[in-house]
């Protein structure tokens, strides 16, 4: 049991920063009680995948240098300092900063490198399944957070009620990290990381990043607009709330399921998988699209979201895969590429309309699972 006390204690973490995906309960609230316009609570959600990427690729290159768990007190500061900012005063420029760029941006890519380094030193031969499963949990920390934040939020307002929710967090978090141990030196780690241009060098990692920046907008994109175009499309409410669910089981147990399967057979497998998932829901989405069979629709909320975590969840182990001894500076390149896609897909449909962004990424989709059959090792 005690081997796996490590585990246990870091997955509060990836409740805390999986704050993000409760945004769908927290933004009407905001709306509604404070006026905030729809664009500026938009941008508030864009600006924690932006805040993400810098954060997630230097902290995968300061592991080299720092411990796991000083990381984690850094994200945990981020957190506790940028919750406060955010919510001490009406401002809507303070909350963008303080809660979506500062506490769930900067904080959750410094989490996210760190709880990765410490599953990959502490459990190196598990480190796809365990490095899935709190990737997991990660996605899924609205079936907590989004319930609870609801009902606080109908007895005292919604600023309170997220104070006190990241308060909460906060203390869990701080309780954690204070029992967490140290993690091992990673290997090498006595040399200094290589270069950001040298390591991009490396055919693997480099092929691993332009297929992530491909096949991952359409599952973003997707989850930004699967209410929109469950009405565009003509089918009834009840499916379209199905398929917001459908979306999110799939998003957990995609994570979950493809992290398993780099271990149990390989990463390059997971990685096929799960392109071939996406390059299948893209498909059925060109098909719907284009007014052959509205049917297909039902398959593609789950299909879109198991392929869109499977995205995510195998990264820890195929980071290792396409750079040996270099994996935890990969995987924030990684991570970071993929968050960056996370931004681009709800960037685009806005910016191109939905009908088009959609079809634009379905093809990218479908060009990602060919691009990764040619460069498959």
């Amino acid at each position: 049991m005690r081997r796996w006390t490590p585990f246990v204690l870091l997955m509060p973490f990836q409740f805390i920063f999986g704050l993000i995906y409760s945004w769908g309960t927290i933004s009407p609230a905001i709306h509604v009680q404070s006026g905030w316009p729809q664009a500026t609570l938009d941008l508030a959600f864009s600006l924690t995948p932006l805040g993400l990427l810098p954060a997630v690729i230097l902290a995968g290159r300061a592991l080299h240098r720092l411990a796991p768990k000083t990381l984690l007190a850094w994200a945990l500061t981020c957190f506790t300092v940028g919750g406060g900012i955010g919510l001490l005063t009406a401002s809507p420029v303070a909350f963008m900063l303080g809660y979506s760029l500062l506490a769930l941006g900067v904080g959750a890519g410094l989490s996210t490198a760190a709880c990765i380094a410490l599953v990959s030193r502490l459990y190196p031969q598990r480190r796809g399944s365990l490095g899935g499963a709190l990737l997991a949990l990660y996605g899924m920390s609205s079936v907590i957070s989004a319930p609870l934040f609801d009902e606080i939020n109908r007895l005292i307002g919604w600023r309170p009620s997220l104070a006190a929710l990241l308060a909460v967090y906060a203390a869990v978090g701080w309780l954690a990290w204070a029992f967490l141990p140290e993690a091992p030196a990673a290997p090498g780690r006595q040399t200094a990381p290589l270069p950001l241009m040298v390591l991009l060098r490396q055919r693997p990692l480099r092929w691993a990043l332009v297929i992530v920046l491909m096949a991952t907008p359409l599952g973003s994109a997707s989850f930004a607009t699967i209410g929109h175009l469950t009405k565009a499309i003509g089918v009834s409410s009840a499916l379209g709330v199905l398929a917001v669910s459908l979306m999110a089981l799939g998003n957990g147990v995609g994570r979950l399921g493809f992290g398993l399967l780099a271990d149990w057979i390989s990463p390059r497998f997971s990685r096929a998988a799960a392109l071939g998932l996406n390059a299948l829901a893209a498909l059925l989405l060109l098909g719907v699209l284009h007014g052959y069979g509205v049917w297909a629709f039902v398959a593609y909320p789950l299909l879109i979201g198991l392929a869109f975590g499977g995205m995510a969840g195998k990264l820890p182990a195929l980071a290792a895969h396409v750079a040996e001894h270099h994996g935890e500076a990969a995987f924030g390149l990684l991570f970071g590429a993929f968050a960056f896609a996370s931004f681009l897909g709800p960037f685009l449909s806005a910016g191109l309309g939905m009908h088009s962004a959609l079809q634009g990424l379905a093809l990218c989709a479908l060009a990602a699972m060919g691009l990764g059959l040619a460069v498959a090792r």
